[in-house]
């Protein structure tokens, strides 16, 4: 299961992912951007990757050019209320910076509006990290009530904030990064038997937004836009 788009691309994890992660998130670079700080050992990956690895979390590993870059996660998913948190994290520094950091935040906004059809999303961000703060914010999120005390700040974006920008951020990423490629769900054909992955693509067979879907001895694609 893996989603394309503007020449990067968010993979389904897998177990064979975790190690690499694991070592992702004990740099110091990750570490400080997350309230929890401890080294994470193997046993403690597997252990958390057990209680992700399900339909109320998904966590992607984010390729670009050949080569895993970062995770993009949506986690505590509501599905009643068609909501979740997402968070992003990119180990090597030299992708903080400039269009591809700009790229993959907007595409995993994008990603759960029109995938899912969901009606908010929300992230956590560290009082600290201005940045980011300033980045989420000119996608359209904005701080929740009550935050100024607290550490680990809560920004939300809605569907109708995230419609309202979507066209003009849409657009300068396509300029900017030189690719304006629709985006596409592929599921594998050694994916048609997986229970996790049936649920998966039972949500977005049911999406607004998907355009055609095809079927090939590659697997399905679901083509959105």
């Amino acid at each position: 299961m893996i989603y394309s788009r503007f020449g990067v691309s968010f993979q389904i994890m897998k177990e064979a992912d975790i190690e690499i992660v694991r070592q992702w998130r004990n740099d110091p670079v990750v570490v400080r951007n997350y309230e929890f700080k401890d080294y994470i050992t193997p046993e403690m990956q597997l252990e958390w990757f057990k209680t992700v690895n399900n339909i109320n979390n998904l966590y992607t590993i984010v390729w670009y050019k050949g080569e895993r870059i970062g995770v993009i996660n949506m986690k505590d998913i509501d599905w009643e209320k068609r909501c979740c948190e997402g968070g992003i994290f990119l180990p090597d520094p030299k992708h903080h910076e400039g269009v591809l950091s700009g790229t993959i935040s907007f595409m995993t906004t994008e990603f759960i509006f029109t995938m899912f059809d969901w009606h908010s999303l929300s992230a956590h961000v560290l009082k600290e990290n201005k940045a980011v703060q300033a980045f989420v914010s000119m996608l359209g999120y904005v701080k929740a009530p009550d935050q100024e005390e607290e550490n680990n700040q809560l920004f939300v974006i809605t569907r109708e904030s995230y419609e309202k920008r979507a066209p003009k951020l849409r657009k300068a990423v396509s300029v900017l990064i030189g690719n304006n490629e629709k985006g596409v769900l592929h599921f594998e054909p050694g994916e048609f038997n997986d229970p996790l992955i049936s649920q998966w693509e039972d949500v977005v067979r049911k999406s607004p937004f998907v355009s055609r879907v095809e079927t090939t001895t590659r697997g399905r694609f679901y083509c959105f836009g």
